[in-house]
């Protein structure tokens, strides 16, 4: 399990969430936007604490777009 005080680790996979927010260029979650939904499944400890990666948006978009073509 992810530690609360560890903000570079993805709190849904675990995974690096390779955000950089404090580089002077930014980071790209800067840029982009997590859906409610998927910020609803972090787990109440580790709300914000760290940014969810790039793969686990990715992927919740994905399966969202695949469950509203099934409907």
């Amino acid at each position: 399990m992810v530690k609360p005080d560890n903000d570079s680790i993805c709190p849904l996979c675990e995974q690096s969430n390779r955000c950089d927010v404090n580089a002077k260029q930014g980071c790209w979650c800067l840029n982009i936007q997590v859906p409610p939904a998927l910020l609803a499944q972090i787990p109440a400890e580790l709300k914000g604490i760290s940014c969810v990666c790039n793969a686990c948006i990715t992927r919740f978009n994905q399966q969202q777009s695949l469950a509203h073509r099934a409907k």
